[in-house]
């Protein structure tokens, strides 16, 4: 315990009082703030003080040698509105005397204005904002953070802002903050990410998260202002489903459109299956067949069973419904796998498929099957060109395939068509524009989607010659090496 100092002249109201709570001592500041108030409880000078919870701190406090400070505002006699925090100091004058009650009033009023009105401002921004201190804890919870996380300022006010977080980054923030504290790296601070948050429910958020650090009277602060994306996030997934659908659609159109060829495809090995099996039937029907013409009749029959199998498993995956799933691939393999869809197209428009692979090029990261339907979009597109103009300029239809600058690989398809006129230029990517009879208008403009979406580009020239030529990019996967 302390002995009472001399306070009278002291520039700040300060009082003391008993074990009662009854004033006894003022000084001449306590005074001019609040007459008249010896012998009075000192509580009642401070109507704003929950008594209650200053009762309950103090009796944890009153054994230790330790000030305890509450705040209260106050009207004074003058009508003036006041903020105080009140520093509350155990106090005994004597071995005999009892222990009492020091109280030194600061005036906070204007800190707490501005305060109060830092927080309406705060509490009026769209985004949710928190501050934290150096060791992670919540000192600012603005109004939009409440809505957002389903927690009350004063629920969360003081704890740790791992609170909001879900696994790992829950574990992980502490060595976070301790290796930025250590080293000075910035790894989110002043630049900004999407990850996710979690609500009070347990729910995860989608959250764009920016951080920034201040210094303020030494003491260093982070805050963070947090924008919902949950409803950009859905819109995404909403968007990404049409698109798919879309591009399943075009798939089922291409296949439609492809009838004639699919079914010659199938035909060929379906004729030569029933011819090997009536060669099959008369041999054993002869009786004493030989052997090896039968065994190499079988082996023919099973080849070709073989191939129309292959051919329907190509089309089913090509048709299928079904997620995008991305594969590390060789791009040339892919595009001659390809071709097997289109072969048949393409003899029975009397069109003349040829390569022109780069060797050596780069690995892609890729949804096959998307990959494979913008190649065959294109591939079809340039057989229809050609016939357009009953192919009256050549029949050469090329699919190259190149590296180019920034480890990207290039595949282009190139006709013998009339070219892209000018006024088709601008409409030529949009949807539902097309200059066929039966078309559909959505062929380009899913292609471009799908090679965005890959992170590519999509384009066309005319060439210098006859028809045009349509390309696009995709970026090449990175070395294990580079990852």
């Amino acid at each position: 315990m302390m002995q009472l100092p001399e306070t009278y002249a002291l520039p700040f109201p300060v009082f003391t009082a008993g074990r009662d709570g009854r004033i006894d001592n003022t000084n001449a500041a306590f005074e001019a703030l609040l007459p008249g108030r010896v012998g009075s409880l000192w509580l009642d000078a401070f109507p704003g003080l929950d008594r209650n919870r200053f009762e309950q701190a103090w009796r944890r406090f009153d054994r230790h040698d330790a000030p305890l400070t509450v705040s209260a505002d106050l009207v004074t006699p003058n009508g003036d509105g006041r903020y105080f925090d009140i520093i509350c100091q155990p106090l005994l004058e004597s071995e005999t005397a009892p222990v009492r009650l020091l109280g030194i009033l600061v005036d906070v009023t204007e800190q707490t204005r501005r305060e109060a009105e830092n927080q309406a401002l705060l509490d009026t921004a769209v985004d949710a904002i928190i501050m934290i201190d150096d060791s992670g804890l919540i000192e600012t919870f603005n109004g939009a953070a409440s809505r957002l996380f389903g927690y009350s300022a004063d629920a969360v006010v003081g704890r740790p802002i791992t609170l909001l977080m879900p696994e790992p980054h829950r574990s992980r923030h502490d060595s976070y903050m301790q290796r930025y504290m250590t080293t000075g790296e910035k790894r989110i601070i002043g630049i900004g990410r999407e990850l996710e948050a979690e609500h009070a429910s347990g729910r995860r958020i989608p959250i764009y998260l920016a951080v920034s650090e201040i210094l303020l009277q030494g003491r260093r602060r982070f805050a963070g202002i947090i924008r919902d994306l949950s409803e950009q996030r859905a819109a995404r997934e909403a968007l990404a489903e049409q698109r798919e659908k879309l591009a399943h659609v075009g798939r089922l159109s291409t296949m439609g459109e492809m009838t004639a060829s699919i079914a010659h495809e199938i035909n060929q090995p379906l004729t030569a299956i029933a011819m090997y099996a009536q060669s099959s039937l008369k041999l054993i029907q002869r009786g004493d067949p030989d052997l090896d013409k039968l065994a190499a009749a079988l082996e023919k029959l099973n080849t070709q069973s073989l191939r129309a199998g292959a051919i329907i498993e190509r089309i089913q995956r090509f048709a299928r419904a079904q997620e995008g799933q991305r594969e590390l691939l060789d791009i040339n393999q892919l595009l001659k796998e390809l071709v097997k869809l289109a072969e048949g197209d393409a003899r029975i428009h009397d069109v003349a498929i040829t390569f022109d692979l780069a060797d050596g090029l780069p690995a892609v990261f890729c949804d096959p099957i998307q990959i494979q339907q913008v190649a065959l979009n294109l591939v079809r597109n340039a057989i229809d060109a050609m016939q357009e103009i009953d192919c009256r300029d050549g029949n050469a239809l090329a699919i190259t395939s190149r590296g180019v600058s920034g480890q990207r690989v290039e595949v282009a398809v190139s006709d013998q068509g009339p070219g892209v006129a000018e006024d088709q230029v601008k409409l030529l990517f949009k949807p539902f524009h097309t200059t066929k009879k039966d078309g559909m208008g959505m062929g380009l403009s899913i292609c471009r989607t799908i090679i965005a979406e890959h992170g590519g580009e999509f384009g066309f020239r005319n060439n210098d010659d006859v028809g045009a030529t349509f390309c696009f990019t995709l970026p090449a996967a990175p070395r294990s090496s580079d990852a």
